[in-house]
């Protein structure tokens, strides 16, 4: 008979029993989880919750942020001073090579990780890879599935963008992401680029999806238990984060938030939101790097104009769908499982 993976389903099945006793855990414990059935932005309510630990949790996440960031920053400023690299002239900007800027960016986003995780398990007292998944740590089989589905699903998204585009005829295809019309980057820059842009992206994009579809929904799931204010809320601070643009820029981020919102509900995790995010954000980095000066003048998905919300309201729900059937053919599980019991000897019968 095969045995159920708990990495997979909701519960597994006990083999016969044995004549063991199972050890309560100790009322003293300093990490407790959620018990099983619990849904994933319910996970950080545990037995040591109280009302004021998700507030002062996500302010220790902020403070341990900023002050990676600092020390980060610091980093960077000494390796570009010792490699050349100029601060920009232009504010808003912290150097003037794009692609040192887009790093410094997209490290100090990366940095997010560790702050929630601290936080997590310092102030929550709950395992921090109950972030991750129901599971309690990245599925990185299902992450695998997800990420070869978020390929297709990008590629289909540009193509439908330029199909969008030329239909309409009024909306110049560089302006799609606001790139320059200077010809293509030469083959050493774009394979510099393009280096350090798949080192740094895959913890960018995972970094906000650890923030606004686990930490919000969660935090919102001590006190409410439905959750779709978590997800509502957390998708219009997702938009609001990429700055203020276009009506379209804001509804497309908010669909795209949305949508991987549900999909972390619906599969107990955040794999199927990372996977999208870091493809989404991969392509289009590097789709940027392949012009020369792309890199400085990408822009936001806020400023998008309209074809790129009609390719996405086609895309996300469609991907949405996708991954529900491949959750359900491949048993992911949705709520916690039973936890693994910790067996101890059964006292020694009398003589």
């Amino acid at each position: 008979m095969s045995t159920l993976n708990p990495e997979l389903v909701d519960t597994a099945v006990d083999a016969a029993p044995r004549d063991y006793g199972h050890a309560p855990p100790p009322p003293d414990a300093r990490v407790i989880a959620a018990p099983a059935g619990t849904p994933y932005h319910r996970l950080a309510r545990t037995e040591l919750h109280r009302w004021w630990r998700p507030l002062v949790a996500t302010l220790v996440a902020l403070v341990s942020w900023f002050l990676l960031q600092l020390n980060a920053g610091i980093g960077l400023g000494v390796a570009a001073g010792l490699t050349g690299v100029e601060p920009a002239r232009t504010s808003g900007l912290l150097f003037a090579d794009p692609l040192w800027d887009n790093a410094a960016v997209l490290i100090a986003l990366a940095l997010l990780i560790p702050g929630v995780l601290l936080a997590a398990r310092l102030v929550q007292r709950r395992p921090a890879g109950s972030l991750s998944s129901v599971i309690g740590r990245l599925r990185w089989r299902w992450l695998a599935v997800c990420m070869a589905a978020s390929a297709v699903a990008v590629v289909l998204l540009f193509n439908l963008i330029a199909v969008f585009t030329a239909v309409a005829g009024d909306v110049p295809w560089n302006a799609m992401f606001a790139l320059p019309s200077s010809g293509w980057a030469d083959w050493p820059t774009f394979l510099t680029a393009a280096v350090v842009l798949v080192a740094l992206v895959p913890f960018q994009a995972a970094a906000e999806e650890y923030v606004f579809r686990g930490w919000i929904p969660q935090a919102f799931g001590c006190y409410l238990r439905t959750p779709w204010v978590g997800i509502i809320v957390a998708g219009a601070l997702f938009a609001l984060a990429h700055g203020l643009g276009t009506p379209w820029g804001f509804a497309e981020l908010f669909l795209f938030s949305f949508v991987l919102g549900v999909l972390v509900l619906r599969t107990g995790g955040l794999e199927a939101a990372i996977a999208l995010h870091v493809a989404n954000n991969l392509f289009f980095f590097l789709f940027a790097a392949t012009f020369v000066g792309g890199l400085s003048d990408s822009g936001s998905a806020a400023g998008s104009p309209w074809p790129v919300l009609a390719a996405g309201a086609i895309m996300w729900p469609l991907y949405g769908w996708v991954i529900l059937r491949l959750a359900t053919r491949f048993r992911i599980a949705r709520t916690a499982p039973e936890p693994p019991r910790r067996l101890v000897k059964a006292p020694a019968a009398a003589a």
